[in-house]
């Protein structure tokens, strides 16, 4: 399991939610390109600390990108997860279904032009 993967499951665990606060805060960091305090690392336990390297190498590498931009993505809001018999549901932020009512609009109005 990657780190990214690994973090978001201990996000929705709600376990050692200080700790979790500086990985999310390096998470943002890195997908955002902002700065983040390393010695913030230093002040939370082993595990925690190993985690956050292992999220700065697959970074590094670029690997992992799906997962990586999941655990952005809940950290931020941008979306929700909705569990529905077993299954998980993704679904749309208010931004992206304005984006896509924006799209079909403009389809609609170049389609009646034409006629």
């Amino acid at each position: 399991m990657n780190a990214a993967k690994k973090i978001r499951k201990l996000i929705e665990s709600g376990r050692d939610p200080q700790q979790m606060e500086v990985l999310k805060q390096l998470a943002v960091a890195l997908e955002m390109k902002k700065l983040f305090d390393i010695s913030q690392l230093y002040e939370i336990d082993m595990r925690y600390f190993e985690l956050g390297l292992e999220l700065m190498n697959d970074w590094r590498l670029d690997q992992h990108l799906n997962a990586r931009n999941r655990l952005t993505e809940q950290i931020l809001g941008l979306t929700a997860d909705v569990q529905t018999e077993g299954n998980v549901v993704q679904v749309q932020t208010p931004a992206e279904l304005a984006v896509e009512v924006n799209v079909n609009t403009q389809s609609i109005k170049s389609d009646s032009e034409h006629v």
